[in-house]
């Protein structure tokens, strides 16, 4: 969109804005969305007084930034909620336990003190499988829901026009 620095300063003070929403906040994503457009309101419009402090976008650029968090933050909101807020696990790969069965008085050399890196013995394969099933699974599950929602609001807003068409 070939912002200026005020607007690249503003849309990055925005996406923290809703990423501190979510990480500290613990804000679903619908109220995070009633953030956004609170904070959006008003662009476009001069001297309303409702802008968020974001009047120096225009209303083209205002629905690139809105387009553009939907695909990435918005739509990927139960993998940053599993980011922030899920407990984890320490994973321990190696032989240091053994090591320490065997010879656990025996002070060891400086050079084999030095930590094992935990993916040795995997190839980039496995870890891009591995990857890419766990991001399935998250992002599948949140499609699923996704498509829950708008289901029923789809029925909501038909069921709506039914009863406005019949009067």
């Amino acid at each position: 969109m070939n912002f200026n620095l005020t607007q690249l300063s503003g849309f990055m003070a925005l996406l923290n804005f809703l990423l501190e929403n979510l990480s500290t906040k613990h804000m679903t994503v619908e109220d995070n969305v009633k953030e956004l457009g609170r904070t959006m309101a008003g662009i476009g419009e001069p001297h309303s007084g409702k802008s968020g402090d974001l009047d120096f976008f225009s209303v083209d650029q205002a629905k690139a930034v809105i387009s553009y968090l939907k695909i990435s933050l918005l739509q990927h909101y139960k993998l940053y909620e599993y980011l922030f807020h899920s407990p984890r696990e320490e994973l321990v790969i190696g032989d240091e336990e053994i090591d320490q069965e065997y010879y656990p008085e025996e002070p060891q050399p400086e050079e084999e003190s030095l930590k094992v890196d935990p993916l040795t013995g995997f190839t980039t394969e496995d870890v891009k499988s591995v990857l890419g099933q766990i991001t399935n699974e998250i992002i599948g599950s949140l499609q699923t829901e996704i498509n829950e929602k708008l289901q029923m609001q789809e029925d909501a807003y038909t069921e709506r026009i039914d009863k406005l068409t019949k009067t």
